[in-house]
């Protein structure tokens, strides 16, 4: 169908720099062929546009004068200067994400893999070290398989939240019956795991940011007032009436054990692997099972008898009081923390609210170093001592008993304020050494 010379030409108009507008291109029939600016007409309906001092013609495809003037719009907007800059900004944005994707999709490892490749970096912790952190691998890879994510990048935030909530003492699953200091060591261990990726860009972003910290209550210190430790002595003693056989009696051991940690502040595991040739006369030296650092010191006549009482059992190696030396010192910690529990069977130790309080071992590592600090020891020293990394460390553990190093500063402090020209009041039954100004 032929169509008017009419319906072809452009609006009337005087356009400056660009200007883009709609008509009809009318068919011969149309009653209206003569008014391109006809809206109502079911005839083809197309663009003007005027740009570069350049006249053009583009077909709106449509016979609708609403959705031609949509096309219009979207012409102008094209080449808006401030739309097209947001365009190729959002552009620029999409094609550097759909890179990130890309090179994502490539490094899209294995779970297995990944943690497999993060362990291998440890060569220089120690074993110890090295072992919790396998044990870390089986816990992770345990999870991942209950939740069938196979892949780094499919581990969500809101899935490690939903495992993280799930820990607790008295959980159904024994997986997830974990204790507080254990809870905070895992999660620990997850958000080391997970920065890792994220730093070397396995991942773009770290899922387990949100997680919550889990306070642990493993910092409160629980020495032994000295009636106690006479309680748990006794104890030793009970526990080996209790026994039918003679080999199921390990009073003597037990004591040696506990006058190791209460006179030289031994973890368990540095008391039990102690070598009988580790002690010389009244001095002992050994290296700890978990910094590798030299502990030298001097023990008291009563734990030095207790050691020489401790019966050679067969098994147990000569060099040794305890230890066979053919088993991990996880087991030997192991086996020996059970008989320990079953001393307090005939202890009855309650808490500072009167709650009923267990008996462990550590108390007495606890014990030596707050019954220094209250004899007047520095921090720093009693540090030294327990074989800590940083003072930081100790005073965490042990701030609150350090009254009489406060109290010593105190007095520093009063006595440079008079030095100054100030006069200080100290109370009558405070600092009693300090002399008394008004």
């Amino acid at each position: 169908m032929q169509k008017s010379y009419n319906a072809l030409m452009p609006p009337e108009t005087t356009p400056t720099t660009t200007t883009i507008s709609v008509f009809t291109r009318h068919n011969l029939k149309c009653t209206k062929k003569d008014d391109p600016q006809w809206k109502r007409c079911k005839c083809p309906k197309s663009l003007y546009i005027y740009e570069n001092s350049k006249k053009g013609y583009k077909s709106a495809k449509t016979r609708s004068w609403e959705k031609a003037e949509n096309l219009a719009n979207e012409e102008r907007e094209a080449r808006d200067p401030s739309k097209k800059k947001l365009r190729e900004i959002a552009e620029e944005e999409a094609a550097r994400k759909a890179e990130q994707e890309a090179v994502q999709a490539a490094k899209n490892i294995a779970l297995k893999d990944a943690l497999a490749r993060w362990t291998a970096g440890m060569k220089r912790q120690s074993k110890e070290t090295r072992d919790a952190y396998q044990t870390f691998v089986r816990k992770m890879l345990k999870w991942s398989e209950s939740k069938k994510v196979a892949n780094l990048q499919d581990v969500k935030p809101e899935m490690l939240d939903e495992w993280r909530s799930s820990w607790s003492p008295t959980a159904e699953l024994k997986e997830n019956r974990l204790a507080l200091k254990t809870q905070s060591h895992l999660l620990t261990k997850i958000r080391s795991f997970f920065r890792w990726a994220t730093a070397i860009e396995l991942i773009y972003k770290d899922p387990s940011l949100l997680l919550e910290s889990i306070e642990s209550d493993h910092h409160i210190t629980m020495p032994l007032t000295p009636e106690q430790f006479k309680q748990v002595m006794a104890a030793t003693e009970e526990y080996d009436a209790d026994r039918r056989r003679a080999m199921d009696r390990f009073g003597p051991e037990l004591r040696a054990i506990f006058l190791l940690q209460r006179w030289a502040g031994l973890r368990l595991v540095d008391a039990l692997k102690f070598a009988r040739s580790g002690l010389k006369g009244n001095r002992l030296h050994l290296k700890t099972q978990k910094t590798g650092a030299e502990v030298e010191c001097t023990l008291p006549d009563i734990a030095v008898e207790a050691l020489h009482a401790v019966p050679r059992r067969k098994g147990v190696h000569p060099d040794c009081y305890f230890w066979t030396r053919r088993c991990t010192h996880r087991v030997l910690s192991g086996m020996w923390d059970a008989r320990i529990k079953r001393l307090n069977e005939h202890l009855s130790f309650v808490d500072e609210e009167g709650k009923p309080l267990g008996f462990h071992s550590h108390m007495l590592r606890d014990t030596f170093a707050v019954e220094l600090l209250l004899a007047g020891v520095p921090l720093e020293k009693v540090s030294r001592l327990l074989t800590h990394t940083s003072v930081r460390v100790t005073e965490k553990y042990y701030a609150r008993w350090v009254k009489s190093r406060r109290q010593q500063l105190d007095n520093e402090t009063i006595e440079a304020m008079r030095k100054m020209g100030v006069t200080v009041t100290v109370p009558e039954n405070q600092y009693p050494e300090l002399p008394r100004q008004t």
